[in-house]
């Protein structure tokens, strides 16, 4: 039986994932058990071992150390994850950070370095990117658009997010275009009003031009995806339902094999294209990705 712990218990990923492993159910990921859980709020770190019957709850992250046999940091804060997901890292435990990695390029960076210095198993992303529909329509792609050209990839974001800005819920749509067209953003270019947000992306050595369409909670939202190519046209509303079981899948052979499912770069890319995002809106200009 594969231990898990889980860092963060604010956030509904937390028991998203633990019901996952420890709750019956045509989903229930086999030989997986969520055994630890660490939170500073103690009513709602509890209430979340309650209802996915976690049995340990630690006062201390130090007190998972060796208790565990890979962990799920999934604070709300990115700016959490750096401090807390470290350890671990440090320690040889498989370490998997929910979105976004970091708040900053500087923590990304040494996320991703520790982790590769330590030759540990280690990953982050957006499960929406894993939804069964969303990598069938994904894998269709090539076919049906040929060549990228163009697109839009949409979903919800707040500038003035308690959680560290646009980085907290941005970072699905980001995802989602990097899954869509691709990784090599060369600079963003971004425009606010009534604090929804545009940013444009311009890939490298003439690849795609992406629009990315940050909602504010003023708007209804849904994920959604366009895309333009040489020989035709497509979109995809993401569907949900899938997406915690298959990230968690994802994850899971991550923890047992020690292959990374994303690069380094991978990684990184989306924190550096959010925080471009950011600075191009406060300082109105098109802001490379080496300028973050």
């Amino acid at each position: 039986m594969f231990r898990l712990g889980i860092v963060g218990s604010d956030n509904s990923h937390a028991e998203a994932f633990s019901r996952l492993t420890n709750l019956e159910g045509e989903n229930r990921i086999p030989d997986v058990q969520t055994t630890h859980i660490y939170g500073t709020d103690e009513a709602r770190t509890k209430e979340v071992a309650t209802n996915s019957k976690i049995p340990n709850i630690v006062t201390r992250i130090e007190d998972m150390l060796g208790q565990v046999d890979g962990i799920l940091c999934v604070w709300r804060h990115g700016s959490k994850h750096k401090n807390d997901a470290l350890p671990f890292i440090k320690a040889g435990t498989p370490t998997f950070v929910d979105k976004p990695l970091a708040h900053s390029v500087a923590d990304a960076r040494e996320l991703i370095d520790t982790a590769q210095q330590a030759k540990v198993a280690f990953t982050s992303f957006s499960t929406l990117r894993f939804c069964v529909p969303t990598v069938q329509w994904l894998n269709a792609l090539p076919e049906t658009i040929g060549a990228p050209v163009s697109g839009v990839s949409t979903g919800p974001a707040e500038i003035d997010s308690e959680y560290d800005g646009l980085v907290f819920y941005g970072i699905h749509a980001v995802e989602m275009m990097v899954a869509t067209f691709g990784y090599g953003v060369e600079s963003v270019t971004a425009k606010e009003q009534n604090k929804t947000v545009m940013a444009v992306c311009k890939y490298a050595n003439g690849g795609p031009i992406v629009t990315l369409n940050f909602l504010y909670k003023n708007a209804a939202y849904i994920f959604h995806v366009s895309a333009f190519g040489s020989k035709g046209y497509s979109e995809h509303k993401v569907d949900s339902g899938t997406s915690y079981s298959e990230g968690l899948k994802v994850i899971m052979e991550m923890m047992r094999t020690g292959k990374w499912p994303l690069t380094p770069q991978q990684l990184l890319e989306p924190i550096q294209i959010i925080n471009a995002a950011t600075k191009s809106l406060a300082e109105k200009r098109e802001v490379l990705l080496t300028e973050v």
